[in-house]
Parts: structure tokens; sequence; C-alpha cells
């Protein structure tokens, strides 16, 4: 008896303890989401102060995109199995900083520091450069200082009145590349089996797993667009700086020979070419700086974040309504960075029925992904149409393969002349480890009432039907594909089919082709719809859907605590081409196994 009381007192002992735990750990939960809520309050920004003859300062940092994706703390990206995400700097924002500050009496000059910019695609450098020099014509002066000019950062530079370099700096332009990293000799190591289904000579997504080197036809496709890209790259520079062409081409590929002739000294290389106006240490452009302000003791600066005001909305009367959809095209409802068929429904439906939105330009920036997903999407473009809204595409650095797939029967389809587009092709992808597996002695068996029963088991070989299903699937698929082209932009199926095949093409070679209406911006997109619905005064109204109240506090939290990208674990070169490959097949979720997706269109080396 006094054995059971003592196990009963143990027992109640631990229920408190237990309980005691339970209700700490939630007042504690509670009380660190109130602090950050507090802390996220506290340091919510006011208007910014310009004091009058300022100078704004452009320091981009990380990778500038379309649509920037939600940012991830390492604690909580670690715990997932994942790694911290990098900065990324909208284009928008940076385009609305530098035309507000042409019109802004206060801002006397433009620095421009690339220091920390990323990676820029060719066609959005075109657009900032196109912004820069619009700024200078206005008689504002722009000024370029740095310890290092990569390729994109100098483009950007090559626009400004004065182009500084640090004594130990160094201006590097090495060109344009492609390459893909090919995994069928370790697919074979493994045992593993990727089953592949595919129309299109060029559609090189799937060589990775078939291959150990680029095909013939990609390198031809990958070298045409790149070729034609470091023609505007290497033309526009040369312009930029008054120099001839031939110039710009040696100093990118002669580079080893110049800096030898310059005794080893990379910055006095890069002015001998020509391509910078001085060689300065900190203190000496600090100096420069102040002299253009007029002030020998400092010069007032605003960097262009604090610069930028909140857009002003759209409160009401006739507008153009802006979508952007920008990253993979997946099912289903996706965060920023990424298209969810569901997401893009909802938005697209709502830009239908806002009487308001006499008409719609839907900004692509995407290589593609789920041919369902592109389908859906595209279905419910055309219902905008069909509710007699013009729908005008504006194509940014990439709208390939489902990217075009969903651009396709727009009123008209807009690019810049170094987007990347085109790759009208589709594929299929399956692997299976049914051979890896057995190589440790695990099998597997069963039974079933037909051939397709278990037809898509991982652990399983892939049978005949299933292969003659995937197949039949992606040819009707790449038909669909080609006809809906065909249809939207008037071309014959034979034609569209050429250009097809999926094939990579520039925005220039694409309007050459047909497959795009016109060669512009998104400015250009949106007085176009504007003029198609008959609008001579509008608004422009960007439709997106908000972030949820945790998101922004969680961004806010990240931001403030200094959780973000600047403390992000970055992988090394060669992880990063592995997490970026395997991530993105991971991600792909359409219901066939099929996909319209552009291997050519990420970032170029």
């Amino acid at each position: 008896m006094e054995l059971g009381k003592v196990v009963r007192g143990v027992f109640r002992a631990i229920a408190r303890t237990l309980a005691f735990v339970r209700i700490t750990v939630a007042n504690l939960l509670i009380l660190a989401i109130l602090i950050g809520i507090v802390v996220v309050l506290a340091s919510t920004p006011g208007a910014p102060t310009v004091p009058a003859g300022a100078a704004l300062v452009l320091a981009p940092k990380g990778d500038v995109v379309e649509q920037a994706a939600l940012p991830v703390p390492n604690a909580l990206t670690l715990l997932g199995g994942g790694l911290g995400s990098l900065d990324q700097t909208p284009l928008a924002d940076i385009l609305r900083a530098i035309d507000t500050a042409a019109e802004d009496d206060r801002i006397e000059a433009l620095v421009f520091d690339p220091e920390a910019l990323g990676m820029v695609f060719p066609a959005q450098l075109e657009t900032i450069g196109d912004a820069l020099a619009s700024f200078r014509e206005g008689g504002k002066k722009v000024l370029a200082k740095s310890r290092y000019y990569g390729r994109e950062g100098y483009y950007l530079a090559s626009s400004a009145d004065e182009i500084y370099l640090h004594p130990l700096g160094e201006v590097m332009l090495a060109g344009y590349g492609r390459y893909d990293t090919f995994y069928a000799g370790a697919i074979e190591r493994l045992k593993a089996n990727v089953h592949v289904f595919r129309v299109g000579t060029f559609k090189a997504f799937v060589e990775p797993y078939q291959r150990q080197d680029m095909s013939a036809e990609a390198k031809a496709a990958n070298q045409a667009v790149i070729d034609a890209v470091w023609q505007r790259y290497v033309g526009r520079v040369a312009a930029n700086r008054g120099l001839d062409e031939t110039a710009v081409y040696r100093f990118a590929n002669q580079y080893d020979e110049l800096v030898a002739a310059a005794g080893g000294d990379n910055a006095v290389a890069a002015k001998n070419a020509g391509l910078v106006d001085d060689i300065r240490s900190e203190e000496a452009v600090a100096t420069a700086l102040r002299e253009l302000a007029g002030d020998e003791d400092s010069y007032d600066r605003i960097g262009f974040a604090d610069y930028l005001q909140p857009a002003t909305p759209h409160l009401f009367g006739d507008a153009v309504g802006v979508i952007t959809a920008a990253g993979p095209i997946l099912m289903g409802r996706q965060p920023p960075g990424a298209i969810g068929a569901k997401n893009m429904a909802a938005l697209l439906a709502k830009a239908r029925k806002d009487d308001d939105v006499k008409a719609l330009v839907l900004r692509i920036d995407s290589g593609g992904g789920s041919a369902l997903a592109s389908e859906i999407i595209r279905e419910h473009v055309q219902r905008v149409q069909a509710a007699g809204k013009p729908v005008v595409v504006s194509m940014a650095s990439t709208a390939a393969s489902g990217g075009y797939w969903i651009a396709a029967t727009a009123d008209e389809i807009w690019a810049a002349p170094t987007t990347i587009t085109g790759s009208i092709g589709i594929f299929g992808i399956l692997p299976t480890f049914e051979d890896s597996l057995g190589a440790i002695g695990v099998t597997r068996d069963g039974v079933a009432t037909g051939p397709l029963v278990g037809a898509l088991d991982p652990m399983q070989p892939l049978g005949e039907p299933m292969r003659r299903l995937l197949q039949a699937s992606i040819e009707h698929g790449y038909e669909r594909f080609v006809a809906i082209v065909a249809e939207g932009r008037g071309l014959e199926p034979a034609a569209v089919d050429a250009a097809g095949q999926g094939r990579i093409w520039t925005g220039e070679q694409a309007l050459a082709l047909g497959l795009v209406d016109e060669l512009g911006g998104l400015e250009d997109a949106i007085a176009r719809a504007a003029e198609l619905a008959e609008l001579e005064r509008f608004g422009v109204r960007q439709l997106e859907e908000p972030p949820t109240p945790l998101q922004v506090l969680t961004q806010r939290m990240i931001e403030d605590l200094g959780l973000g990208a600047d403390r992000a674990i970055r992988p090394g070169p060669l992880a990063s081409v592995l997490i970026k490959d395997w991530q993105l097949l991971a991600a792909l979720n359409d219901p066939k196994h099929t996909y319209a997706l552009c291997a050519a269109c990420g970032p170029f080396l």
C-alpha cells in the first residue's frame, strides 16, 4: 500500500513538473514574439531627410531580381537542412531610386558602388544603364568608385562621367560563358537509372543526366546566344567610354598580356586601356566627392535604400495592372521567388474582375517549369483577354520554355534585345534506383491488378507500358505547345517547330522569327497596353499577393536582429552548383512529370 502511494506521488510530481515546463515554454515563446513586435515597431523608419546638394549612393546588394524571395534566417534554414539566402535587390527599386533622384532638386549627383553587386542579367543591365544615361542627360553627374569591377559592375560603371579604381583594384571583363554539370558518370557508378523522355533537338535540360558533355546542338545554340549578348555588351561599353570596340575585346581576351605589360599592376592596365579615369585611394575618392559638393570638410549622401519612398498607390480611376511572374513555374501555391499556378490564377482573376483595371501587363522572368502549371496560367491569361482587357507580356531577363508558354497567346509580346526566350520544347525525367538498392541487397516485390500499378515507384524498374505512356504524353505536349504558339503569334506550325526544338534565342533574334512583337522594356509594354485599351489618362496598379502578417514580422525581425543574408552560410562554388541543380530538380512537381524548362536560362559565367 505504501509503495503504491509512493509511485502515485512520483507520477504526480512528474506531471506537475511537465505542466510547469509546458507553461513556462509557452510564456517564453509569447514573450519572444512580443519582443519581436516591439523591435519591429520601434525600428520602423520614418521618411528620410535629404539635405540639399546630396549625392545618392547606389550600392545594390546581391543579385538584381524582378521579385525578391522572402529572406530566411540562418537558424531556421539550418534546422530545415538548407542554407541561408543571399541578398537580393529588386530591379524596380533601383529604377525608382534613379528616376526619382533625377527629378529631385536636392540630389546633385549619383555615386555608383558595385562592390556588393551580385548577378545581373544582360537585359537588366541594359535597363539600369538606360536609367543612368537619362540621369546624366538631366545635367547631373554620375561617379563610379570601387576596389573591384566585375563584368556586371563595370557595365553599369561605364555609364558614369568618371570611374575611379583603387590602386590595388582590378577591372575583370572575361566575357560570357555557359557551362553545365554532367552527372551521367556518377549516376552510372551509383547504379541509378534516369529515364528521360523528350521532344526537341536542343532541349538540353536532360543532358546532364544522360551525357558526360554538352551535345553539339546545345553548344551551337548556347554559343550563338552568348556571342550575341557579348557583342551588345562590348558595343555599349565602348560607346559609353568613347573607345573602339576592338579595345574592349582586346582587354577581355588579352588581359594577361596587358597586365604583364603594366608590370603586373591590374589597376594601371585598366587605366592604360581607357576603362577607368583615375586610380585613387578611398581618401582621394572622398576628396573628389567633397570637391563635387563644394565642401572641403564633407559631402552629404544618402543610400538608395534609405532614399526610396513607398510607391504611390493607385487609388481610383482607369489603370493598367502589372503582375510579376518570376521564378520556376510550379503547381499549387508558392512563395515569392517561384511562380505558383494557384497564386497566378488568383492574381489574374483579380485583374479580370477589377473594373478599374482596363489592361494588363504580365512581366515574366522565368525559364519555365511544370507544363501543366504553365497551361493553367495561360488559360487564365486568356480569360482576362476574353473579358475585353488586352494583355501585353513584358519579358524580363528570361522568358523561355514554360515562361514562353504562358506568354504565347497574349495580345502582344515585348522583350529586351538580350532577353533569353524561346526554348519551345518539352521533356519528362524520372529516376529509379532498383539497381542501386539491389547492389546492397534491397529488393522489392509484390502483386498488382494491372501493369501501371506502382509504375512510378522509384524502387522498381520502369516498365514498357509506362515508358510508352510517358513518351506519348511528351510528344502530345510538344504538339500542343507548338499549336499554342502558332495560334498566338499567327505563325505556321512548321515555322514554330523550326524555331522550337528547345532552342533558345535572344529577344532580338526572336523578333526576327516572329516569336516576339516588339523590343522594349516594362514602361514600353505599359504604354502599349494603355494604347490597346484606348486609355488617355491612367494609373499603374501593381497586382500582387500581400505578405501575411507572419511573413512581415519574420522579415523585419531577420533584418533588425542581424539574421539576414550578410550572415548567411554561403556554400562554395562546387556546392553552389550541386545545390542549385538538385534543389530545382527536387522542386519540380508536375503530376504528369512533364516539363517545359530551359537549361540554358540560368546566369551566364
